[in-house]
């Protein structure tokens, strides 16, 4: 029944817990329940993810850092203090870490990339995103049915990216979204007493973000609430001629949770869940082997989960090489 839930607030965030419970043949009070505990948990999250190539800010870069020994906890922590990464994950490959930086302005990313490394980062790769062709807001394990999900999917939106520059929103559109991005499911009468502003115009104002695209409202869930316990970072080389064709494909697979093209020695990079090590393989060798185009592939297995989706996981308070001020 969770994973229902969950499964519908992927697909419709702010969908009402009646709506939900009608289109699940759910109880109103269970669904309600369930899914509020879900939420008060943090197993589930409904964010509003901003477009920030729509309203002018620079493309996400992808970071690949390797760490001195002993540091990987101060290195995560740094990170995840940082208002501009959106994930810090610890990584088990030829990497260490792996942190998304969604950049508000090109001197942000400049001062990060040239002054805000730690010292006990020995070595970095830095990937701008070139392209979206699924993100996190768009996946979907195929837990309901076929019926189901025409009754609670948005429409289609274009990718991330796709458009910028192309909206500058009012002041208070963009206090909003900082909203949002830390509860998706605000009321409009809390986000109309958090602007000072009447509901109406608070009601106006989100139909104006949604409506332009520039906020997508998703459910961020844990994969493991779905039985998927085993997530891993494919950095595949693919020739140019094979690259959107690539791209496309490995979107439209249920394992495959974001796909991005980037800059580097590596053409595509994807996060994919499944439900261990094992399917990861099959994954590997029946999927993305089996593609025209595809080269060398490098696989990062995820360790640790730091921030996801603009929010810091808690760590274990025992960590005897923690420091605060690292």
């Amino acid at each position: 029944m969770d994973r229902r839930i969950a499964a519908a607030l992927q697909l419709h965030g702010r969908a009402p817990w009646d709506q939900i419970a009608q289109v699940l043949d759910l109880p109103e009070r269970t669904t309600a329940r369930r899914g509020q505990r879900m939420l008060e948990t943090g197993q589930v999250r409904v964010v509003g993810l901003l477009d920030t190539q729509l309203i002018g800010r620079p493309a996400p870069v992808l970071l690949r850092l390797r760490v001195e020994t002993g540091h990987a906890w101060n290195i995560a922590e740094t990170f995840c203090r940082l208002t501009e990464t959106r994930t810090v994950l610890a990584l088990l490959g030829t990497f260490d870490h792996f942190v998304e930086v969604i950049p508000e302005s090109h001197d942000s990313l400049r001062t990060l990339l040239f002054d805000g490394m730690p010292p006990q980062v020995r070595s970095s790769s830095s990937h701008p995103v070139l392209r979206f062709y699924t993100g996190s807001h768009e996946w979907n394990t195929g837990t309901l049915t076929a019926a189901e999900e025409s009754a609670l999917r948005q429409p289609s939106r274009a990718p991330f990216g796709a458009r910028r520059g192309e909206v500058r929103p009012h002041p208070d559109e963009l206090r909003m979204a900082e909203l949002l991005a830390q509860d998706g499911r605000m009321s409009t009468t809390r986000l109309a007493a958090e602007l000072g502003v009447s509901q109406a115009t608070a009601s106006r104002r989100l139909s104006s973000l949604l409506e332009q695209d520039v906020i997508r409202v998703r459910a961020d869930v844990a994969p493991s609430l779905f039985g998927l316990t085993t997530e891993a970072l494919l950095w595949l080389n693919v020739d140019y001629r094979h690259l959107d064709t690539v791209g496309r494909t490995l979107a439209e697979r249920p394992e495959v949770i974001t796909l991005v093209s980037i800059t580097g020695e590596y053409q595509i990079c994807a996060h994919v869940a499944v439900r261990d090590p094992y399917h990861l393989q099959d994954f590997l060798t029946g999927v993305v082997g089996n593609l025209d185009g595809v080269g060398e592939i490098d696989v990062t297995v995820l360790l640790e989960v730091f921030k996801r989706g603009g929010f810091t996981v808690a760590a274990p308070k025992d960590r005897a090489d923690a420091s605060p001020d690292a």
